[in-house]
């Protein structure tokens, strides 16, 4: 199976306690990224076979909700990002947003070791 990316978001009040983010079935994002795979399926945003699109879709979550002023800014953000996916890697980005919110968007390579695809891309 090909490189591709499993993109994952959650938005919240705050950064969730350790046992949410342990718990398999708490929509909150996990403490370790290969976790992303044992949440809730509606946290999953989508499936991206190319790396491009990938980002693209990272760029319009963010840019709807953007950092606050003195933070980093989105494009440095995507700056990392973009390089992460050019190489077949994951890009994670979570911060507090301008109005207060936890954002967290992922994007995982798969496929990854062991564990099974979870939303193998359509041909």
């Amino acid at each position: 199976m090909d490189t591709h990316w499993h993109a994952f978001s959650y938005t919240g009040h705050a950064r969730p306690r350790d046992a949410e983010a342990r718990d398999p079935e708490s929509a909150t994002p996990p403490i370790e990224l290969d976790k992303w795979f044992r949440k809730p399926r509606s946290m999953m945003s989508g499936t991206f076979t190319d790396a491009a699109a990938a980002a693209d879709w990272l760029e319009r979550e963010l840019t709807e909700s953007p950092p606050p002023d003195g933070a980093l800014p989105v494009r440095t953000h995507m700056r990392a990002a973009r390089d992460a996916l050019r190489r077949g890697s994951d890009a994670y980005v979570g911060y507090y947003t301008a109005h207060g919110r936890f954002l967290v968007r992922t994007l995982l390579a798969c496929p990854r070791g062991n564990l099974r695809c979870p939303a193998p891309p359509r041909r």
